[in-house]
């Protein structure tokens, strides 16, 4: 009885132990079939490798790897976001079709500018089966439009009557057409002087602009999709004429008020008639001399200076004026002066003029 017993006990523990192994090894062939399979699924994105993007509207191929026939076929998916998780934010959500392994996707609106972005590609087989590229990003986003002359942030002189305006775009897929351009040049008072609509990024004005006076300009760009935006000059531009003054002139100094982010000191233009023997100062509002520009040692006491303008840099200058004539709110001694409102004064030529000038402090 005991034998019988222990051998029935030993044939049970035998068949559970076959009936696991089988159960193992389908498991494991189960596996070995599936999972290389399933490893070799990956999905690539070739997009743009710049950062900033140098392309408003840039395109992207999405390439699937290691997809059987029996997945056939593939639909490519572009998603790009401002968020890593592309829950919100989202700015293409592209879906195409394709009998192949590739397809390429240019997004149908221009990404914002001066933001980050991310993106990643999703592939989804006839079964329904979705695999993920990795995500890409953040990249930066550049401006649409960029102006470059004259555009010196401290102020430009040309010396042409009809100076050649010249700006940069981000580059956009040919399905959303040409960028469209309109430029306005702004005088002093804030009245338009010129209107001009173009596609192209240089423009020259069809009549001559007044010598001696300070313009800013506009630029407005779109695209036929929609997007759109407005850049200003970073300051004002002077065309130098290269006749004598027609008039004994103390400009409004510039950047005003001062300092600021890119400059510490403030620049003084004026210009003189005929010949004449110049006084140049900063006063305070009480009246009292702060700071003596003229006489200088550039500009030696009881000498007449000749007809002409002065405190401009020379042309192509980063500066925007002659350091001579600028002043960078210190005192004669090279103290710091309070913050407020000092008064410029210009003697020369039978004229007295004064502009205010705003010291933020340091």
């Amino acid at each position: 009885m005991t034998d019988e017993v222990s051998h029935r006990t030993v044939t049970d523990r035998a068949r559970r132990g076959m009936r696991r192994a089988r159960l193992l090894s389908v498991a494991l062939a189960g596996f070995a079939l599936a999972s290389p399979a399933l490893a070799q699924r990956s999905v690539t994105v070739l997009g743009p490798t710049e950062n900033p993007l140098r392309d408003g509207i840039p395109a992207f191929t999405l390439v699937a790897n290691g997809f059987a026939p029996a997945d056939m076929p593939l639909r490519f998916t572009l998603q790009v976001g401002t968020t890593i998780g592309f829950a919100t934010g989202l700015l293409a959500d592209t879906t195409v079709s394709a009998t192949g392994t590739r397809a390429t996707i240019a997004p149908r609106r221009l990404f914002p500018e001066k933001s980050s972005v991310y993106w990643r590609g999703v592939v989804t087989t006839a079964a329904g089966l979705q695999v993920n590229s990795d995500v890409t990003g953040p990249r930066f986003t550049a401006p649409w439009v960029t102006l470059v002359a004259p555009n010196n942030p401290n102020g430009s002189t040309v010396t042409s009557k009809r100076p050649v305006f010249t700006w940069s775009s981000a580059r956009i897929d040919a399905s959303a057409g040409r960028w469209q351009y309109e430029i306005r040049i702004i005088g002093s008072r804030g009245e338009t002087i010129v209107v001009g609509r173009l596609d192209d990024t240089t423009y020259v004005p069809i009549r001559d602009l007044e010598g001696n006076t300070s313009y800013h300009w506009l630029l407005s760009a779109w695209t036929l999709a929609g997007d759109s935006t407005r850049v200003q000059s970073a300051a004002t531009f002077v065309v130098l004429d290269p006749t004598v003054p027609p008039a004994t002139i103390l400009f409004q100094n510039f950047p005003n008020p001062f300092p600021n982010d890119r400059v510490n000191a403030t620049c003084v233009w004026f210009d003189l008639r005929s010949s004449s023997v110049v006084q140049l100062h900063v006063l305070d509002l009480r009246g009292n001399s702060v700071r003596t520009l003229i006489p200088s040692a550039a500009f030696p006491a009881s000498t007449s200076l000749p007809a002409g303008r002065y405190g401009r840099a020379s042309e192509g200058s980063n500066s925007g004026c002659d350091e001579h004539l600028s002043w960078d709110g210190r005192d004669d001694n090279g103290r710091t002066v309070p913050p407020g409102v000092y008064l410029i004064r210009l003697r020369a030529d039978g004229v007295e003029t004064f502009r205010k000038a705003l010291f933020k402090g340091r």
